[in-house]
């Protein structure tokens, strides 16, 4: 079984098995891309590469990130069908995504069960280069999904969220993951979630989904298949629960 507020080295399509039905109050993760170029070449070269500056210290590779579209989609098919059987009835799902696998994610989802609500937009708030005739390529989106029907009556505790959320990216010298995501945007979509309940990521990265829940008060269960990066984002939740979190038991 799936331990709570630890993360496993484990690949998500196993490790998603041990996780109980009906158990998770979310789905927010960050999955391989495939994407960082145009071509196939493109896309089957190495993270290190694809996704970092030359002339900076390199961050480690990580898994997963070199398939093509029609495997892209199968393989999230895949591992997306998993998580709905372990979300519970009305839970949300956030999946990260950039423009060129938006339409591959939102397909792949829905083949998993899962109702497309609409996305979320980051704005990743930083001086990108401008390329000439260009649009900037500055946002990244976070597909919005249900578990079925959720209820939409005003009350007193509705949530009412923004729809775009313009959050610095973590700067090159504090990322420990190549594509890390800032801990605040993680931390404001995970507003959409009960309180107290249990965050799902199966692909943990440099583990910002969990200090997240922890600095939250949530729990979390979570997967990450590179052990380099289990142990790095193992050492940031060390250093979050001693910190304090925000009220976590356990």
């Amino acid at each position: 079984m799936a331990r709570i507020d630890v993360i496993e080295q484990a690949d998500a399509l196993g490790a998603l098995r041990s996780v109980p039905s009906g158990s998770v109050g979310m789905l927010l993760t960050d999955p391989p891309y495939s994407s960082g170029g145009l071509f196939r070449g493109d896309r089957s070269g190495a993270t290190s590469e694809k996704y970092q500056t030359s002339g900076f210290a390199k961050k480690p590779d990580f898994y997963g990130d070199n398939r093509d579209e029609r495997s892209f989609v199968l393989w999230s098919s895949m591992w997306m069908g998993l998580a709905f059987r372990a979300l519970e009835p009305g839970a949300s799902a956030l999946v990260f995504t950039d423009w060129r696998q938006w339409a591959n994610t939102a397909d792949a989802m829905q083949v998993a069960g899962f109702v497309f609500r609409g996305a979320v937009v980051w704005h990743k708030a930083i001086n990108l280069r401008p390329q000439p005739n260009s649009f900037r390529n500055e946002c990244e989106f976070a597909l919005w999904f249900t578990k079925g029907a959720i209820d939409r009556t005003p009350s007193a505790g509705a949530k009412y969220l923004p729809g775009l959320y313009s959050v610095p990216a973590p700067i090159r010298e504090e990322r420990v993951h190549s594509t890390q995501k800032p801990l605040d945007l993680i931390k404001a979509l995970m507003e959409i979630a009960p309180d107290g309940c249990v965050v799902l990521d199966p692909f943990m990265g440099s583990g910002t989904t969990a200090v997240a829940a922890i600095e939250t008060g949530r729990h979390f269960i979570g997967f990450e298949v590179s052990a380099e990066y289990c142990a790095l984002a193992n050492e940031r939740v060390a250093r979050a629960k001693s910190a304090g979190g925000g009220g976590l038991n356990g």
